[in-house]
């Protein structure tokens, strides 16, 4: 490339920024520099270029013809940086692991497990970060994450841990202090939803028309539902077999002694790339043992299907 030829790198972040935010003070505030500093930089740029990109008014930006289309072309360059960036520091900083999963299996599973991996991988530091949502791993640097669904995430290597099945659950008080006959009236239930994977789930067990006794409780987390359930306010759904252990050691209790199948699964989701980092092979490893090691439930359930 001839950089004579082109303008100076240096104008595009401030470009980008002042366009996308329509503003040269809000943009010098993300920039970390002086609003005049932006201004000047926007000039210069127009200088360069020989075309005015805003039109200027008191108290308002707004892009002309050349303006928009450059702002496209800053938005590319800013794009492949930040996710060169992103990838340089995945594939270079190997002295840590960053993984994502959601708050229940990060302390139900990962946290009880974490010093094993130490052994596995000395030397390297394994980050866990409990969070609800998806990753984007063209924006984050994660390294990997644990996922519940169906396996069909495009441009990701996804990774099968384990199988699953669900089941309403209560605590031992709930249970004795109200009556379950079948499934289908769990309608008469107080239920408790997890946002965001796990909402409404009790209307797949009754007729659309159904109208509900109670209001539900909807929790942030699937872990804060489960911990609503075993304290006796409702009725919650869990996953088995990550639930199996609150279930064996009377902290939940099932009001049907069934469990309904899903095409759902756990995975290890991390970029799909040519070469894979050796450590997410020995992540891979780990969690495999770990979902291997989940006891099975003291009490035997008939499988159905909804």
């Amino acid at each position: 490339m001839q950089y004579k030829q082109t303008p100076p790198i240096q104008f595009i972040p401030v470009f980008e920024a002042a366009a996308r935010l329509l503003s040269f003070k809000e943009a010098a505030e993300e920039l970390c520099v002086t609003a005049p500093a932006v201004g000047q930089q926007v000039k210069a740029f127009e200088h360069w270029l020989g075309k005015p990109l805003f039109f200027r008014k008191t108290r308002l930006l707004s892009l002309t013809e050349e303006g928009k289309y450059y702002l496209k072309v800053a938005q590319t360059i800013m794009t492949a940086h930040r996710e060169g960036y992103t990838e340089y520091v995945r594939r270079f900083e190997k002295s840590s692991l960053h993984v994502s999963a959601t708050l229940f299996v990060a302390q139900e599973l990962l946290m009880p497990n974490y010093l094993q991996f130490g052994e596995r991988l000395p030397g390297t530091e394994l980050r866990i970060e409990a969070r609800m949502s998806n990753v984007d791993f063209n924006e984050e640097p994660i390294d990997a994450a644990l996922r519940f669904g169906d396996g069909n995430w495009a441009y990701l290597d996804c990774r099968w841990l384990s199988s699953a099945m669900v089941t309403p659950v209560c605590s031992q008080s709930y249970l004795e202090a109200h009556e379950f006959t079948d499934l289908s009236e769990l309608y008469k239930h107080r239920l408790i939803y997890a946002e965001p994977s796990m909402s409404n789930w009790g209307e797949k067990f009754w007729p659309a028309d159904t109208v509900q006794v109670y209001d539900n409780i909807i929790c942030d987390s699937y872990l804060t539902a489960l911990k609503a359930a075993s304290d006796g306010l409702g009725v919650a759904l869990a996953i088995l077999p990550t639930a199996n252990s609150w279930i064996n050691d009377g902290r939940l209790v099932l009001p049907f002694p069934q469990q309904i199948k899903i095409d759902l699964s756990y995975w290890l989701v991390s970029p799909n790339v040519d070469a894979p980092r050796a450590e997410i092979e020995i992540l891979y490893a780990w969690l495999q043992d770990i979902f291997k090691g989940l006891p099975s439930l003291d009490l035997t359930l008939a499988t159905i299907n909804l």
